[in-house]
């Protein structure tokens, strides 16, 4: 019997200046420390999934820290990079160009010349599964899209996999989580040709299951047979983490997915301060940062599955 175990952690957001869109940036380090430790000590864990922007400024000392954290990880990884991880903007003189970054975190893609848009990779992770990482950056800008180059590639990864079971990795969503998203500054939260890569993905039901970050946001739906599940930053409230566990039964691909917290009590009461207090909270809603809070925690349908992959567009919700 297949099985497969990994975790899932994105948005780690490590800064030497202090917090950012509303995540603990100076305590990022050792709350990804902490959450590692955790992951080391789970045997079944076949590997890590990281979906980008483990800094925040792309500074020299931060792609350091996040380094030695990682260090400590005693798990097999993999890492899609996020807009973060390489500064796009003239006014940050110390930042790493993102080419630069990206190699120095995983020296697997170094050999891909890791500019915006050519990170792009695909790996066997166990028998008959398939991981898929995408690179949605975009050079001059923190927005996302899928290169036409990219989408070729990807069309052709599929079909050589069209026996196995395959998870797509991908920093930014390729969906609206909410009609927020329609607003202007608020669509760069969402791959801008997000639509246009999921009908590629219509054309291949054995992909079962997209996974990214970027939001901030807890969401997890299932589209067209594909369980999507986009979580929230490692530093910013909640705090979170998922954990999947994939299991091939008589009757397809069964997913069990939980979300847990990485911080203790203090830290969650400090992060959860810091997100209410940021800007983009207000910028959520106007009458109150308190709604911009709930939408980044989620629904219990947000928070966990247990089902068959593959089935109708609709969400089981684990009690």
């Amino acid at each position: 019997m297949t099985t497969l175990t990994f975790a899932h952690v994105t948005d780690v957001h490590i800064s030497e200046t202090g917090d950012s869109w509303g995540s603990m940036g100076l305590e990022a380090p050792r709350i990804l420390r902490e959450c590692f430790a955790r992951l080391n000590t789970m045997d079944d864990l076949d590997f890590v999934l990281i979906t980008g922007d483990v800094v925040d400024q792309a500074r020299p000392g931060e792609v350091d820290l996040f380094l030695e954290a990682l260090a400590t990880l005693e798990k097999p990884w993999h890492f899609v990079p996020g807009n973060h991880d390489g500064f796009i903007y003239e006014s940050n003189r110390t930042a790493m160009l993102p080419a630069e970054v990206v190699a120095a975190i995983d020296p697997r893609l170094a050999e891909l010349n890791p500019d915006a848009n050519l990170a792009y990779w695909s790996r066997p992770v166990a028998r008959g599964v398939q991981l898929i990482g995408l690179d949605s950056r975009i050079a001059t800008d923190w927005g996302g899209t899928i290169s036409a180059n990219q989408l070729d590639w990807l069309g052709s990864e599929l079909n050589a996999h069209t026996d196995a079971l395959v998870i797509l990795a991908v920093h930014h969503p390729l969906h609206d989580l909410g009609i927020h998203n329609e607003r202007e500054w608020w669509n760069k939260f969402i791959a801008n040709n997000g639509a246009t890569v999921e009908r590629l993905l219509d054309q291949h039901p054995n992909v079962k299951m997209v996974i990214s970050g970027h939001h901030h946001a807890n969401h997890m739906r299932v589209r067209q047979g594909r369980l999507t599940m986009i979580t929230a930053a490692l530093t910013g409230y909640p705090c979170v983490y998922r954990m999947v566990r994939l299991e091939l039964t008589e009757d397809g691909w069964y997913a069990h997915v939980e979300t847990h917290t990485a911080a203790d009590d203090d830290t969650l009461a400090n992060a959860r301060e810091a997100m209410m207090s940021s800007k983009t909270a207000y910028d959520f809603d106007t009458r109150g940062p308190a709604a911009w809070v709930g939408f980044c925690v989620g629904m219990p349908r947000d928070l966990s599955f247990d089902g068959l992959l593959g089935g109708d567009d609709h969400l089981h919700e684990s009690q």
